[in-house]
């Protein structure tokens, strides 16, 4: 396939339009077909072949709608996993100086969501949660990143508000997390986001602090 300079316009534009969506709107997203492309984006993300091996469904997304029976107990779950990332976090900061210089904003964060949960969980009009095969390879964590960005940038492009919900990547061993699932603890690393139509226009990225140098 070859792509032309319209294609490569509308992919910048994409790209600088991605954005984190703090608020969702109550407004349900009409149609279910939206949320189908997000995930068939997520399906085509890149993955560890050597690590996938011959198991049969190696990558499997689980969709919850605003409502849904599971993410009353799931919030409770994400919030314990907040306490003990935090608990560990804590620890790391007492024996580690570069932790305790600059864990602050994470501290915050963490222990802001071990107290309330994460924000706009219940509101927002779908929850997603991909698991990814952990082969011996252990290269679980690397695929759900292409797995994410895909579905991020399909959802900016459909206009649809996407945040991701990273504490879900620290669930991998917790038993009743993946027991909702029908999953075995340990086998399956996590990742998920909520979707839905912003509640307002998303500002402006800030400045990238990066760098590019040709060596």
């Amino acid at each position: 396939m070859t792509f032309n300079e319209e294609d490569n316009r509308v992919l910048d534009g994409i790209l600088a339009a991605r954005r984190s969506t703090r608020a969702f709107a109550q407004t349900p997203i009409p149609e279910k077909g939206l949320i189908d492309a997000v995930i068939d984006a997520g399906m085509k993300a890149p993955f560890a072949s050597v690590s996938a091996g011959d198991v049969d469904i190696f990558r499997r997304f689980y969709v919850l709608p605003r409502g849904h029976a599971l993410l009353p107990r799931i919030h409770e779950l994400i919030k314990e996993q907040s306490r003990l990332d935090l608990a560990g976090l804590l620890a790391e900061k007492e024996s580690d100086p570069f932790v305790r210089e600059h864990c602050q904003i994470l501290e915050g964060l963490w222990g802001m969501v071990a107290e309330k949960g994460l924000p706009g969980f219940l509101d927002a009009p779908c929850f997603v949660v991909v698991a990814e095969w952990a082969g011996a390879r252990r290269a679980e964590r690397q695929s759900l990143a292409h797995v994410m960005e895909n579905m991020w940038l399909k959802a900016t492009a459909l206009n649809l508000g996407f945040c991701l919900a990273s504490v879900i990547e620290s669930m991998s061993a917790n038993a009743e997390f993946c027991k909702l699932f029908g999953l075995p603890a340990g086998r399956y690393g996590f990742h998920g986001c909520l979707m839905g139509y912003p509640k307002e226009e998303a500002g402006r990225h800030g400045p990238v602090r990066g760098s590019v140098e040709w060596l």
